[in-house]
C-alpha cells in the first residue's frame, strides 16, 4: 500500500466516507428512533507503531465486530470499542426495560456492525456505481494490537506505514465510545481513486 497520498486524494477519499457514514448514522437512528449523529471522518496515515500511541494503546482489551468486504473491493471493517461500552451500544438495539444477557448483547453488537457497514456500503455503492458485498459479521474480544496486526497480516499488507479511516458517532449528545475503522487490502484505494477521478 503506497505510504503517501497527495492532499486531494485524502479530501475525495473523506468525503466518500462522510456520505457513507452519514447514511450509517441515519439508519441506526431509524432503526432505535432516537438521534445518532457522526463526526466528519478522520483519515491517518501513520507508522505502524505509532498507531498504538495515537490511536489506542496496543494492550487495551476490546470488543471488535468483524466484517469482511469483497466484490469490486475489498477490504476489513472494525467496530471497535471498550467492553463496557459495546455492551451499552448493544443494549441500545433491545426494546426499553428488555431483560438481557451476554448472548442477546452479542447478537446486537453484530446487528449494530452490520447496519451500518451496509449502510455505508450502500451509499457508496450508489455514489460510486461499483458492487460490493459483506459477511457475516464475526465479534471478538482480544487486545487492540492483536486484532489490528491479525486484519492487516490477513490482507496482506502488513508494513510499516498504514491508513486509517475512522467515523464516530453520537448518541442522544454524547459521544458512543465507538468507532468504525475500514482496512483496504492493497490495491483498493488505487482503484477507488481512479474512480473518483483523482
Amino acid at each position: 500500500m503506497p505510504s503517501e497520498f497527495s492532499t486531494v486524494q485524502l479530501d475525495a477519499l473523506k468525503e466518500v466516507i462522510n456520505i457513507g457514514g452519514g447514511n450509517a448514522a441515519t439508519s441506526l437512528s431509524q432503526l432505535i428512533n432516537k438521534p445518532v449523529h457522526m463526526t466528519v471522518p478522520t483519515i491517518e496515515v501513520m507508522a505502524y507503531e505509532d498507531m498504538f500511541e495515537q490511536v489506542m494503546s496496543e494492550d487495551t482489551m476490546i470488543d471488535a465486530v468483524l466484517t469482511k468486504m469483497f466484490g469490486q473491493a475489498e477490504g476489513v471493517f472494525l467496530l471497535v470499542g471498550l467492553e463496557e461500552d459495546m455492551k451499552h451500544l448493544g443494549s441500545i438495539m433491545l426494546p426499553e426495560n428488555s431483560e438481557t444477557n451476554p448472548e442477546m448483547i452479542d447478537s446486537a453488537l453484530k446487528e449494530l456492525a452490520n447496519i451500518l457497514v451496509n449502510s455505508f456500503l450502500n451509499a457508496v455503492t450508489k455514489l460510486l456505481d461499483i458492487n460490493l458485498l459483506t459477511s457475516i459479521p464475526l465479534l471478538t474480544r482480544d487486545m487492540f494490537g492483536a486484532i489490528v496486526s491479525s486484519v492487516y497480516m490477513e490482507s496482506g499488507q502488513y508494513d510499516d506505514t498504514i491508513l486509517i479511516l475512522k467515523n464516530e458517532f453520537y448518541y442522544m449528545g454524547e459521544r458512543m465510545e465507538a468507532a468504525l475503522y475500514f482496512v483496504p487490502t492493497p490495491g483498493v484505494l488505487d482503484k477507488l481513486f481512479s474512480v473518483l477521478g483523482v
